[in-house]
């Protein structure tokens, strides 16, 4: 798959049917959906589970996805470091996007504030993380390379932060909570340079 070329339907429905596996989605539960987009992943968790709040910083997303019509899916504009909803849920997710959060201590608030939302013996799932261990497999011509340096001399990065995954697994031991890392499977598009990681709170 190109950079910036859309994920086909089927794709997406298969990472989909994978997500509610890895947190083992009841038709009962409760989701939270952080960073949710345009909701393109959120609409095909719905069927797994009883109603879901979706979460993401930019109005323009947030605005697409709301054209998905569905009382049992609501769209809030928020950062994730920031929001506070006054309610817990089962399931908490957070998709393709936690590499924009660009530092070892931003990354500990936004899974302080997802730990926060999630109830006593919920699971959290972090997925499709950029994996430092992996980085050169992602830049792996000097064309990807010369852009990333040209990038960080400007202090810019498209691709956000590659994560190791003891850093997440230190945070866990901070915050005083399982975490787990999980290899991704072949068929997923990015599995050669990215991991999963969940997390399950205490009971």
């Amino acid at each position: 798959m190109l950079k910036g070329e859309p994920m086909k339907e089927d794709l997406l429905a298969k990472i989909a049917a994978k997500v509610s596996v890895q947190l083992e989605l009841k038709k009962e539960d409760k989701l939270l959906d952080i960073c949710c987009g345009n909701g393109a992943l959120t609409k095909l968790l719905l069927p797994y589970c009883d109603e879901i709040v979706a979460v993401d910083f930019s109005e323009k997303l947030i605005d697409n996805a709301k054209q998905f019509g569905s009382n049992r899916i609501q769209f809030i504009c928020e950062n994730a470091t920031e929001f506070s909803l006054n309610q817990s849920f089962d399931k908490v997710l957070l998709y393709f996007s936690f590499q924009y959060f660009e530092s070892y201590e931003e990354g500990k608030q936004v899974i302080t504030n997802l730990i926060k939302h999630a109830r006593s013996g919920a699971i959290i799932l972090i997925g499709d993380i950029t994996d430092k261990r992996h980085f050169f497999n992602y830049y792996n011509s000097p064309k990807k390379l010369f852009h990333w340096i040209k990038q960080r001399l400007i202090n810019k990065n498209d691709m956000g932060k590659f994560w190791h995954p003891n850093e997440l697994l230190k945070i866990c031991d901070e915050l005083n909570v399982e975490g787990t890392v999980i290899k991704q499977e072949l068929w997923q598009p990015y599995a050669h340079y990215r991991f999963d990681f969940i997390i399950k709170t205490n009971s």
